[in-house]
């Protein structure tokens, strides 16, 4: 993705990224709010698209299919249809951890990519020149293999919103707003 809207507006898909450009001076208070804006708009907008993409998932849940992952109670809204297949990719605190440490855990994600950010791409004595989105890509991947297991690994508030919003519509606000679900929309602002 950073190749690819890279040339329109410097591949910020991410508002903790935009954040960081604010306080640096490099985006004014205006444009960050209006990148952060459309960075939430796309993610609700991929979300939808995800559920679209997965309805079919579910054609066989009302049949006892019960050994099928998407026909889990927990998908199951108060109205007693299946709402998004697998919640659609939502973040969510593991019990085997703390609040505090999932905020952490957030919070030091995020730094590692914002850094990674800033040196690669945006700093002038960078070496990375084309292949900053390589190093960028890798950072978020080191994030994912590390932050999954214990948080599903957030670091981009925009893709966190956008499966809480559309899982509530879907009818599943019951797993949506629960332990911990602040932690994505402020750790990554604080990294």
């Amino acid at each position: 993705m950073a190749y690819g809207i890279g040339h329109i507006s410097g591949g910020h898909i991410n508002p903790a990224v935009t954040f960081a450009f604010v306080l640096l001076g490099d985006k004014s208070v205006l444009a960050g709010a209006l990148y952060i804006l459309a960075q939430l708009a796309g993610a609700v907008v991929g979300s939808f698209v995800v559920w679209g993409c997965s309805q079919g998932m579910q054609v066989n849940c009302d049949n006892g299919d019960v050994a099928n992952g998407v026909c889990a109670p927990q998908y199951i809204t108060p109205s007693g249809e299946y709402g998004p297949a697998f919640s659609i990719g939502l973040n969510q605190v593991s019990d085997s951890i703390s609040i505090g440490s999932a905020f952490f855990l957030e919070l030091v994600g995020t730094y590692l990519l914002v850094f990674t950010v800033l040196h690669s791409a945006v700093h002038s004595a960078s070496g990375a020149a084309n292949a900053a989105p390589i190093a960028i890509g890798w950072s978020v991947l080191l994030a994912h293999i590390n932050l999954i297991p214990f948080t599903g690994c957030g670091i981009n508030p925009a893709r966190s919103f956008g499966p809480m919003i559309v899982d509530s519509i879907g009818g599943l606000s019951g797993i949506v707003w629960i332990r911990g679900w602040w932690i994505y929309y402020t750790a990554p602002f604080v990294g």
